[in-house]
């Protein structure tokens, strides 16, 4: 679909029509393509820190050129965890593919506001609560909780609830902890909020003892440039929660070689896995 033909169609249809008419071109001209391809093709993500234990064993074996269901659905939804800017979804087959009969508890900050004023953004022609529509059509016991800086896109639906949170406030973050619907922890915490590192430092500060044992916690977006500061503030992690894996982790990707990088956190590991 050419920049013209895409521009149009934006300024014609609704941002929901348009959602489907780009899933359809998506699946023939990307999706069946890179599904065939990647039998022969490989792209392995490279482990940036916490190298030697199983969690980081288990991302290291998983192929991010290969789509799959979950990357369909996701991008059905009008998500971009799928492949294309970012192959996140891979990684979360790999992780939670097994779990998708279970009744989780499942937490994302971050709708996706297309309020153009606020610095977490995803454009006029974005599709608050996206990604969580998604979660909730995997995940079909499960059930999916949400937050946003933007109060005008909070929504209530069947399994879906969603809650305020700025998560560079720290009485914010508190609160949100507090609201009843959250005190019993989960399954799955994932940070697809304001992508700095001020913001999700904070955000993991305030959030990381509400993971439950086993549970997965992830940070998306991670840009190169904070890779350093990472690195630091990780090892103060380690020391502060022994029996979690920390592995940040470099996603390849042909289309974003700038922030196409995660946190990802496994709680209460194995003994015989410390040392992440």
């Amino acid at each position: 679909m050419i920049p013209t033909v895409r521009e149009i169609l934006r300024r014609r249809v609704s941002p929901r029509s348009y959602q489907q008419i780009r899933f359809c071109w998506w699946q023939s001209s990307f999706w069946l393509p890179r599904l065939v391809a990647s039998s022969v093709v490989r792209r392995n993500p490279r482990i940036q820190r916490g190298g030697v234990c199983e969690l980081a064993n288990q991302l290291r074996s998983i192929n991010v050129f290969a789509p799959t269901e979950m990357c369909r659905v996701m991008t059905k939804f009008g998500s971009d965890k799928g492949h294309g800017y970012h192959n996140y979804t891979a990684i979360y087959s790999a992780l939670l593919g097994n779990l998708r009969d279970r009744p989780l508890r499942i937490f994302e900050l971050g709708l996706g506001t297309n309020n153009p004023t606020l610095a977490s953004t995803m454009g006029t022609h974005g599709l608050p609560g996206a990604s969580l529509r998604a979660w909730r059509e995997l995940f079909p016991h499960a059930l999916i909780f949400g937050a946003d800086i933007d109060r005008y896109i909070l929504f209530e639906e069947d399994r879906i609830k969603t809650f305020y949170c700025d998560q560079l406030d720290s009485a914010a973050i508190r609160d949100l902890w507090s609201q009843p619907a959250l005190k019993t922890g989960f399954d799955v915490i994932i940070d697809d909020g304001l992508h700095t590192f001020e913001a999700n430092a904070s955000f993991l500060d305030g959030s990381l003892e509400q993971l439950r044992p086993g549970g997965i916690f992830v940070i998306e977006d991670i840009t190169r440039e904070a890779i350093p500061r990472w690195l630091q503030l990780l090892e103060t992690y380690a020391k502060r929660f022994p029996s979690h894996q920390f592995v940040l982790v470099d996603l390849p990707n042909f289309f974003n070689s700038w922030d196409n990088n995660l946190l990802v956190i496994r709680g209460e590991a194995n003994q015989s896995a410390l040392g992440c």
